[in-house]
């Protein structure tokens, strides 16, 4: 009962108060870390259904030019037409296998009409990490491109580059220096080229797992459950330590069957002599 009437006062409601905000954080925290599991598992099995396709045509895959690849990333597209080399960009910045580099995006033109930004590849940067060091050359005239889509990069306000560079791949924003419809909200990372041609550093098969994020949606629910624990624990502590105790009893020691005071007496009669 005494922690009962504890519990209702106003320290202890605040306590309480505190208790539940911490608690609720826990389990946003928590909830956050099942949506990312989530999504990180979207992305394996997306990579699963579409990396290993046949590759398709473009316009049967991204219904309207500006579209994103929201499904369909991983999915490997066959095009056909010629790269615009007059057009080529480079995107600085671009770390590979601890080097910095850059990667070489070329507007491609398919024979429908249509843009397709396509990357060709990482090369390493020049000594001031400013410059590519090599710029591989498009083959010239009709060409048949394999490349796998991918969404475009989010623009970074504020990120500048120099002049025939990009600091994100973003393909609104290279088309706003094309004349021609071009794909927008994505782009195409090469896989092959016939006739074949040289390139930059191409990618493997991404290597996927949704990480330790189930570990850490349980540990935040552990920690909401452990505060209301403590929460309780110092309640019923100090209630214990709130209740009456007995007053100590002053009891006189007794040596050989005399009292304290018989000593005190002696001693004071010993100094008077």
């Amino acid at each position: 009962m005494q922690a009962v009437r504890l519990a209702f006062t106003r320290r202890w409601l605040g306590i309480l108060l505190f208790t539940t905000v911490f608690a609720a954080a826990s389990v946003a925290l928590g909830e956050w870390q099942f949506d990312r599991r989530d999504y990180a598992q979207q992305q394996i099995r997306m990579l699963d259904n579409n990396y290993d396709l046949v590759p398709g045509q473009i316009d049967l895959i991204i219904a309207d030019i500006d579209d994103e690849p929201n499904d369909s990333k991983w999915r490997s597209v066959k095009l056909t037409g010629e790269y615009l080399d007059d057009a080529t960009t480079y995107v600085r910045n671009r770390v590979k296998q601890g080097t910095i580099g850059l990667e070489q995006l070329v507007p491609f033109e398919l024979v429908s009409g249509e843009i397709v930004i396509v990357d060709r590849g990482w090369v390493p940067a020049d000594d001031k990490y400013e410059n590519p060091r090599v710029k591989p050359e498009t083959p010239d005239g009709e060409v048949t491109v394999i490349a796998r889509l991918y969404p475009d990069e989010p623009v970074v306000e504020g990120r500048s580059a120099p002049e025939g560079q990009i600091a994100t791949i973003n393909a609104d924003s290279l088309a706003e220096t094309l004349d021609a419809p071009v794909y927008t909200g994505l782009y195409g990372q090469l896989v092959s080229e016939a006739p074949v041609s040289a390139t930059g550093s191409l990618w493997s098969r991404p290597l996927l797992d949704e990480g330790p994020h189930l570990s850490y949606a349980l540990q935040w629910y552990v920690f909401a459950l452990m505060g209301y624990f403590g929460y309780g624990w110092a309640l019923v502590t100090e209630a214990r330590g709130d209740a009456p105790k007995k007053p100590k009893t002053n009891r006189r020691r007794k040596v050989e069957g005399r009292t304290d005071e018989d000593i005190e007496d002696e001693a004071i009669e010993a100094v008077r002599g």
